[in-house]
């Protein structure tokens, strides 16, 4: 089981996004989640997923 929370993911995007794009981006279909809301998938009890996705988009716009 992942020891991952929907905090760890609300704490992560905090601290890398302005609120107002922290919330869209929880509201948003997301391509990297099959489609699927990361708002809905920590509803889930999915934050394990959703950590791993805002991650991957952090360090891909660090690249650019």
């Amino acid at each position: 089981m992942s020891k991952i929370s929907k905090y760890d993911v609300l704490s992560l995007l905090a601290k890398k996004m302005p609120f107002f794009g922290a919330t869209q981006w929880l509201k948003a279909a997301n391509e990297g989640l099959d489609g699927e809301m990361p708002s809905e998938l920590l509803k889930q009890g999915k934050a394990d997923i959703v950590y791993t996705q805002l991650e991957k988009e952090i360090n891909e716009k660090k690249k650019k």
